[in-house]
């Protein structure tokens, strides 16, 4: 009788060994195939599925271009590409330093403009070389951060690699710009409300929302939930910004809102969220689709990143500790924890002190006024002398007679 196939997820395929057996392979575009232990779609098999599947393809090392002096900021940029540190890399990562890098080779240096940055000798780079890069770039004052973050990487592998050609790391005494920003815009009630009278229940895009919002997941993750993630009512995948870590492992049970939207979403597909070609997003992709979504909805300013702090905001809002905020939205240090506790526990803090600030009725205050003493001679308001009180008050010289005596001679 013939082996009745197995429907599996996508990249994985049976493979018949020698023996007979059978076992279960991953293969990825640019990647090599890796085989995959256990029965498909357990608990076991899904989570290392998900690493897999997590896992970019290293990126393609560049070829060493043979007008690239030696020695010089460009060679030691493609040297440091082609590393393995580099290749470790994950994400869009690599793309993005690697562009950063690529723009500083075709700057032209600022005394001598037919001379290009990547053309010249790392020996002779110094702090000033950065400093004119990091002001190109001074409207966007985070991207001219990141600039320098990602050049002083390229002296760090040089440092350890290439002592002959690089003795020093001048971007460490480059100042970063100091600039003040929240980061992502977090969606207030009203803006979610928006959102869900504009995306009615069953909708793609409120799906979409249902899933980073009552999971607090972000972008990446959530576009690629699907049927086969939730086992008995909980939600169980690995983080892919923690794709090589295992902590980066998040359970959590499948809350009531989204599982009434689970409940209209297509089951046979392995995503819920799928592309008009019916396959998954991209990161970008997915990106792009839900930010163009908000905008129709006329939520400008609201991301899909946004969500997951607008979630963490609400739970910290309605006392949830750090730890369950670390075990829910997958932190592995407090440190990002404490910062939504601390700004709810100040809200709740201002609304305990703000009714302390009350003011005694008059009666209490006239109350409480000092006591004015009968030996005080109250000063007449016409004469503008003191007036001495009918309780036998009389001044201290009378205590003694002489002044009796000198008073009747006046």
């Amino acid at each position: 009788m013939p082996r009745r196939p197995v429907r599996l997820p996508p990249y994985t395929y049976e493979e018949k060994l020698p023996s007979g057996n059978w076992r279960i392979m991953f293969r990825k575009p640019g990647m090599r195939k890796r085989r995959i232990h256990g029965v498909a779609w357990t608990p076991s098999f899904m989570g290392q599925y998900e690493s897999l599947l997590n896992a970019s393809a290293p990126a393609p090392a560049p070829q060493l271009d043979s007008k690239a002096t030696p020695g010089t900021w460009k060679w030691l940029c493609i040297r440091y590409m082609a590393s393995k540190g580099f290749k470790a890399l994950t994400g869009t990562t690599p793309a993005t330093r690697r562009r950063i890098l690529e723009w500083t080779w075709e700057q032209p240096t600022e005394k001598r403009p037919d001379l290009l940055i990547g053309d010249m000798p790392v020996a002779k780079m110094d702090a000033e070389v950065f400093y004119v890069l990091r002001d190109r770039k001074a409207e966007t004052r985070a991207a001219a951060n990141i600039l320098l973050k990602v050049c002083s990487y390229v002296f760090r592998f040089g440092l350890e690699r290439h002592r002959s050609v690089v003795r020093t790391n001048p971007v460490r005494d480059v100042n970063r710009f100091s600039y003040e920003s929240d980061g992502w815009h977090t969606w207030t009630l009203d803006e979610l409300l928006q959102f869900m009278d504009c995306y009615p229940p069953g909708s793609k895009e409120r799906l979409a929302m249902a899933l980073m919002l009552f999971t607090g997941a972000r972008g990446c993750d959530a576009r690629k939930f699907g049927p086969q993630m939730i086992r008995d009512g909980w939600l169980g995948f690995h983080q892919q910004k923690l794709a090589k870590n295992p902590r980066g492992w998040i359970d959590l049970p499948v809350h009531e809102e989204l599982a009434r939207e689970l409940e209209l979403a297509p089951k046979s597909d392995l995503a819920f969220i799928l592309t008009p070609y019916r396959k998954t997003y991209s990161q970008k992709g997915f990106g792009n689709w839900f930010n163009e979504r908000c905008r129709e909805a006329g939520l400008e300013g609201c991301t899909a990143h946004g969500l997951r702090k607008a979630a963490a905001t609400i739970a910290a809002d309605n006392g949830a500790s750090v730890q369950q905020l670390m075990a829910m939205f997958g932190w592995l240090t407090e440190q990002q924890a404490i910062h939504y506790t601390k700004e709810a526990n100040r809200k709740k803090l201002a609304a305990e002190a703000n009714p302390l600030i009350r003011l005694p009725s008059r009666k209490k205050l006239e109350s409480e006024l000092p006591h004015v003493s009968p030996r005080i001679a109250p000063r007449d308001k016409i004469s503008g002398k003191n007036n001495r009180l009918e309780t036998g008050w009389r001044s201290h010289g009378e205590s003694n007679p002489g002044f009796s005596l000198e008073r009747a001679a006046s």
